[in-house]
């Protein structure tokens, strides 16, 4: 369902579902309104069994130019909790402000927490916290004319979402300390080569390929995909050992599938197999 503002546009399509930042006169810059939506759709997608593959992107030139300065100091007047903290003096403590920032924070953490492949789709400046956006995804596939930049320390903020999780893990420590201390543009053919994306396409064809990568994904199991990304996500704060015996449990669970016992006759039938999700 869209936003009832279509700030956030939604389209569900063969298990793929697209996720549609949707403000291009501000080159899809998030308010907290639309930060607020965006993680209602987010959680959505992570309950709903139809949504097999997420692609998160942008409408028109650019995917996002991170959080809109205008909206710093804003509230949402739908949130009673917003308006709460703004309407009382202990607003300006820092606690409570944070509070806000921590709220907002959840869409790249369900997009890097829930059981189905998330996908973005990135053309054009992709700035400041929707770096967070992106790097939360499983997988970035991007146009010739994308940039990234962190940016925050342009204007003196030290960033959020846990972008500072998400992109040395990608990076490495040394290239996302320089991302973040210079905010220099990063270019699609540099930010292939240091592992920050998946794949560069040109411009004309980013829709494409994307939904190509996508329907690879949306046709597989998506009950093994599950597993597989708990796995990689455990894998960031477990000991091998440890490792082993989580994998043992998931890999067990899903032995005892039928999409397990599907991909096991279709091997044998020399077929493509059909997967459920059980």
């Amino acid at each position: 369902m869209d936003s009832p503002n279509n700030d956030i546009l939604t389209r569900l399509e063969g298990g793929i579902l697209t996720v549609t930042l949707n403000r291009p006169q501000s080159l899809n810059g998030l308010t907290i309104t639309m930060t607020r939506i965006l993680n209602d759709r987010l959680r959505e997608a992570a309950a709903n069994p139809e949504v097999r593959a997420l692609v998160l992107t942008g409408a028109g030139r650019a995917f996002c130019a991170g959080g809109d300065i205008k909206e710093f100091d804003a509230i949402d007047e739908r949130d009673p909790d917003w308006v709460k903290f703004r309407k009382d003096p202990i607003w300006n403590d820092i606690d409570t402000s944070a509070e806000r920032t921590r709220r907002a924070s959840e869409g790249p953490l369900l997009l890097h927490e829930m059981g189905k492949p998330t996908i973005a789709m990135v053309r054009g400046a992709c700035v400041g916290a929707s770096v967070a956006l992106a790097t939360a995804c499983d997988f970035r596939i991007v146009s010739d004319t994308a940039f990234f930049s962190t940016a925050f320390a342009r204007i003196g903020i030290s960033g959020e979402l846990g972008v500072s999780y998400y992109l040395p893990r990608l990076v490495g420590m040394a290239k996302a300390r320089e991302m973040f201390f210079f905010a220099d543009r990063v270019p699609a053919d540099e930010a292939s080569k240091i592992g920050l994306v998946n794949k560069v396409v040109p411009d004309a064809d980013l829709e494409k390929e994307t939904m190509t990568f996508a329907r690879r994904l949306a046709d597989g199991p998506p009950l093994a995909y599950r597993y597989i990304k708990a796995n990689l996500n455990a894998s960031e704060t477990k000991t091998a050992g440890e490792m082993m015996g989580f994998e043992a449990v998931n890999q067990v669970r899903v032995l005892r599938s039928e999409d397990a016992k599907e991909a096991i006759s279709a091997f044998f039938e020399k077929r493509t197999p059909k997967f459920t999700g059980r």
